[in-house]
């Protein structure tokens, strides 16, 4: 479904998966990111060892100070531990939702020098640096928090977060993979919740996060392989997805009746092409509302039959579900919600009021310790209204039609329905605080558009009074643990969950598709890389909307998207309403190819379903870059065409035409 991805997280310079350090910043990002600050940093006045880690107290330097972006904070303590360096500034006002994560026995080692402080860490086995605190100096504010990291001539830098130039991210995941000229990899993840901004220049990595802490996990490979096991060790391994997810499936927002979604499914078997899940979005609802049928277009009675129809042949069913509840008395998952007192509150203690598709609605808070139960009663209440198979997640970073300030109904404003709702119909005022407005601003949205922008507002307030400040980028990642637990409650088996909003760890409860990607020949061109880098994340389970979702695909191009989306692990045709439809059978040359390569998907399924259980039990993934399998192939590394192709495990390589007449 197509909206806003209004996600604080890191906006890359680069997100190719191969970026050499050479390459900089584009201008627009360096010119948003202005000067970093310079400070003569902190010196050590302290050490405690405890034999099993180790203790620093830092103290300020006054000798060069800088008040930008507010106070520095004047005593730190740095921690380090065998399988993490975890750096926290002492601030108490800072409060963050803590998460379990297993640990990994260190094969790195630590060092630093006392003044100006700076640090290090080393591959144990030969010496080579894999973290350089002293490319820039160490700023710890309140609400800015800066450190960098120098990168080797010899280094290529892989990943960074998936962004595409100037747009938001649907997830935060500031991790990246590093190899050096020798072939051999690390990876270093910043476990950090808050906004933040992650820029790789020609000498340097720069992390500037709007709070938080800096808890740095640095794995030292040597292999890629190596790099993402010990890397989803440490922040879960990938769900086992079940069989019938690595089957193709069918989806579009605008599938307006349960008799279009039949035809659908008649057509495909028509056209002997395979197809295992039928999929619904939004159109399925009344007026938009969760866990309804519209009684029209999909009269409860029909969807049980079509349901039934689709089972016996075998096949699935998925329904899209977003997470805004609207203020209608007559439906329960409102009132049930008021009831339990679930919903997000906004700074006065009052429910959090947003906007979305079926207007004026309310969010759950998934850090409630009732959360679980309450989505279990409206799941297990929407199962007995229509027998689905799984469940997808959306507008889940939050989305908001609303400039996410504090807004309240008008009794001069009647909020419309259906697709106008895209415009606020609600009443905001901003309370200029120090949540939506702090003193750094990064990158959002392509420039530094306020963090409120179409989301909900900073200053929000979740179970324990964590602002959303501190919690944004963990709101779709809370729902998809929540969702996995209760789906898996519900069926009693193994189940399967979509998101859009993803955070690191997400693939141990979720699949991932790339998000509004559009009909284009660059869209199916980037498509590769980002499933490239949501492996590496730990989410194998990754796939892009085949032919596109936005704007009119063409022939060619929706028959070459085909073939190369029959070997993406999550495999779904879907697009918007509004545009020329574009499932598989519409055009006699697309159905062969449909019949040919997702044909061929079919034969190969035993083979996907394993790499998915190796994915499970190794957390390597399912599609790889070639310097997984050719780590020492300088070619591998960094060829131009990296991004071009993919492994399927280690035995299978795409090459994919993507480019138009070719």
């Amino acid at each position: 479904m197509k909206e806003f991805r209004p996600l604080w997280a890191l906006l890359s310079a680069l997100a190719l998966v191969t970026t050499s350090h050479g390459v900089g910043v584009n201008a627009e990002t360096q010119a948003a990111n202005d000067a970093y600050l310079t400070t003569s940093g902190y010196f050590v006045s302290n050490v405690a060892d405890s034999g099993t880690s180790l203790k620093l107290q830092l103290e300020r330097n006054m000798t060069i100070t800088n008040s930008t972006y507010g106070d520095d904070i004047d005593t730190l303590v740095v921690e380090v531990t065998k399988s993490s360096l975890y750096s926290k500034g002492l601030l108490g006002s800072n409060t963050s939702k803590t998460i379990p994560w297993s640990t990994i026995e260190s094969t790195t080692v630590f060092s630093y020098t006392p003044n100006p402080f700076t640090f290090q860490v080393a591959r144990k086995s030969d010496g080579y640096v894999l973290f350089d605190s002293s490319a820039l100096s160490l700023v710890i504010k309140d609400k800015y928090l800066q450190v960098a990291t120098a990168v080797s001539d010899d280094i290529n830098v892989y990943d960074q977060g998936s962004a595409v130039h100037d747009t938001n991210l649907y997830g935060s995941h500031p991790f990246f993979m590093g190899i050096n000229g020798d072939g051999k990899a690390h990876g270093v993840f910043l476990l950090n919740s808050n906004g933040m901004d992650m820029t790789l220049e020609n000498d340097k990595i720069v992390y500037q996060t709007m709070g938080g802490i800096l808890d740095f996990h640095i794995v030292a490979g040597p292999s890629p392989a190596d790099v993402v096991s010990q890397y989803t060790a440490l922040i879960g391994r990938p769900k086992l997805m079940p069989y019938w997810s690595y089957g193709f499936h069918q989806c579009r927002y605008g599938y307006n009746s349960s008799a279009a979604l039949r035809e659908v499914v008649r057509q495909y078997k028509a056209h002997n092409i395979p197809l295992d899940v039928m999929w619904a979005d939004i159109d399925y609802m009344k007026d938009y509302e969760d866990f309804t049928l519209d009684p029209v277009n999909f009269p409860e009675s029909d969807m049980t039959k079509l349901l039934a129809e689709i089972h016996d042949a075998g096949q699935k069913f998925v329904p899209i579900i977003d997470p805004g509840i609207p203020d209608d008395e007559s439906l329960y998952a409102y009132t049930r919600g008021l009831e339990m007192d679930i919903f997000m509150t906004s700074s006065d203690g009052k429910p959090y009021l947003g906007q979305v598709w079926p207007g004026p609605t309310y969010f759950p808070d998934f850090f409630h310790p009732d959360a679980e139960s309450y989505w279990v009663e409206q799941l297990s209440r929407m199962h007995e209204l229509m027998q689905y198979d799984g469940i997808w997640i959306d507008m889940n970073e939050l989305s908001n039609f609303c400039n996410g300030l504090n807004c309240s109904r008008s009794d001069n404003v009647t909020c419309p329905n259906a697709d106008s709702q895209t415009t606020c119909c609600l009443v905001c005022t901003d309370d200029e605080n120090e949540w939506n407005h702090p003193p750094f601003a990064i990158n959002n949205d392509g420039d530094q558009t306020p963090i409120y922008y179409k989301t909900v507002s900073a200053s929000a307030q979740q179970y324990g009074g964590v602002q959303q400040y501190n919690s944004h980028n963990l709101y779709g990642f809370t729902e998809a643990i929540t969702t996995n637990a209760v789906l898996e409650s519900v069926f009693n088996k193994r189940s399967f969950v979509l998101s859009r909003s993803t955070f690191a760890g997400a693939g141990a409860h979720t699949a991932h598709w790339t998000g509004d990607n559009a009909a284009t020949w660059n869209d199916i061109q980037w498509s590769i890389p980002t499933i490239l880098n949501f492996g590496m994340y730990g989410i194998p389970m990754i796939g892009a909307d085949i032919c596109g979702f936005a704007d009119n695909t063409t022939e060619e191009l929706c028959a070459r998207w085909t073939a190369l989306g029959s070997f993406y692990p999550f495999a779904r045709n879907h697009n918007v309403k509004d545009v020329n439809s574009q499932e598989t059978y519409l055009w006699d040359s697309v159905a062969e190819v449909g019949r040919k390569f997702i044909g061929m998907r079919y034969r190969l399924l035993p083979y996907l379903y394993t790499l998915g259980y190796e994915s499970h039990t190794t957390g390597i993934p399912i599609a790889q870059a070639m310097f997984f399998e050719f780590p020492d192939d300088i070619i591998a590394r960094t060829s131009p065409y990296l991004d071009n192709q993919f492994m399927l495990g280690r035995s299978l390589l795409v090459i994919p035409v993507l480019t138009e007449e070719a």
